[in-house]
């Protein structure tokens, strides 16, 4: 009978402890989501929306360049801008796919955290476990910002580019082609 007087406390304390670790669970997964929340509305804001028509444009720019412009000699200053417009149309593709990474990395890692708390709520799974899992997923969370924070980078550095050279560029990649209808 004392035997069993024990066991229930002890089973009655395991299930307080369970529960007060619960809350806090609860509570890294609430701060976990918000931080998704806060990735998503950074990488949303810094989409290209018009991706598609800036790559259309830049290999348009470049193929009327390369076309139509013949030099007897050899001009540093275009070459250098041609070299580093050429660097920045390269870089569009490779944005657009680090955009939808992490688009989908934002909806995986929602997904995965719901189900982490369903199984904290339902006691599912190896419960001596769910510190390790949200260690897991913290550290998943951290890659996705890594992610994001590069995109944006690259994706600032793209534009400057684009915005620097593209109107001269094609500029002169107009007056290259008049000049051969002529």
């Amino acid at each position: 009978m004392k035997l069993l007087a024990i066991m229930g406390l002890l089973l009655l304390s395991a299930c307080s402890l369970l529960d007060s670790d619960r809350k806090k669970y609860y509570l890294e997964l609430d701060e976990m989501s918000k931080d998704l929340t806060n990735l998503e509305k950074t990488l949303l804001s810094n989409e290209i929306d018009t991706l598609a028509a800036l790559q259309l444009a830049t290999n348009n720019v470049e193929l009327r360049i390369k076309n139509y412009l013949v030099l007897d000699t050899i001009n540093m200053s275009l070459a250098k801008k041609l070299n580093d417009y050429k660097i920045m149309r390269r870089a569009l593709g490779p944005l657009g796919s680090a955009f939808q990474k992490g688009i989908k990395s934002i909806k995986e890692e929602r997904e995965t955290l719901a189900k982490l708390r369903t199984d904290i709520e339902n006691g599912s799974g190896e419960r001596d476990k769910y510190r390790k899992y949200l260690d897991f997923e913290k550290a998943k969370i951290k890659q996705i910002s890594m992610l994001i924070v590069d995109y944006v980078k690259q994706k600032n550095k793209t534009m400057k580019t684009f915005f620097d050279l593209h109107s001269e560029l094609n500029t002169f990649s107009l007056s290259l082609l008049t000049k051969n209808i002529k």
